[in-house]
């Protein structure tokens, strides 16, 4: 056999291995972005609900624990999208308005053996799709008040504004949903009502 003619054997099959190695070669598959985004201290929750007299609210102005939201990111917009973190709520931090009625609430959610109320989130139905920078998104959370613990669904109501994300969300529970007694007073005249309606608005800023 000549020396050129095996040359050019020898070259053709170095080729062919290279070009069935490439064919062989599992597809690079690009990584999926991981978002946190860390709520804000401008976010507040507000609990409204009814006597057999009248109306009373109880608020949270400012949020200043360093909690964050975490999801992975997902091109098929209709996939459910599941969540990491919790808001951890100090009861003592709510203001009723009324000194009576704050301290009412307080017991009632037994404040002292459960300092906190805790919100996990569990997922959303799908991506947000920020048509005009809005989206309403069903997610689902574990509330945890008392020391019982229930799942809910949640519809969410998402805007893109200034460089951050407000995510307002509102539901209506009862306080036997957490094994509670709503709060009397004056020997029962005053009865507050076993449902109660919370609404929040989470700002929520990015996390590089």
């Amino acid at each position: 056999m000549k020396p050129n003619f095996l040359k050019r054997f020898i070259g053709c099959l170095l080729t062919l291995a290279t070009f069935t190695t490439a064919l062989g070669m599992p597809p690079k598959v690009a990584k999926k972005a991981v978002i946190k985004w860390a709520v804000q201290k401008t976010s507040t929750l507000r609990i409204t609900g009814k006597t057999n007299l009248a109306g009373f609210g109880c608020d949270i102005k400012g949020y200043y624990q360093t909690d964050t939201i975490v999801y992975t990111e997902s091109e098929d917009l209709n996939r459910i999208v599941p969540l990491q973190g919790a808001l951890n709520i100090d009861i003592n931090k709510f203001d009723c308005h009324n000194k009576m009625l704050t301290s009412d609430l307080r017991k009632t959610l037994k404040a002292i053996e459960h300092p906190n109320l805790v919100v996990r989130f569990i997922a959303l139905e799908r991506m947000p799709a920020f048509a005009n920078n809005k989206d309403v998104v069903k997610g689902w959370v574990d509330v945890e008040l008392a020391g019982v613990n229930k799942r809910f669904d949640i519809d969410y109501k998402l805007e893109k504004k200034e460089g951050v994300i407000q995510l307002n969300g509102d539901r209506s529970f009862c306080f036997s949903d957490f094994k509670l007694t709503p709060p009397k007073k004056l020997g029962g005249i005053v009865r507050v009502k076993d449902d109660f309606y919370v609404n929040f608005k989470l700002v929520l800023s990015e996390v590089n």
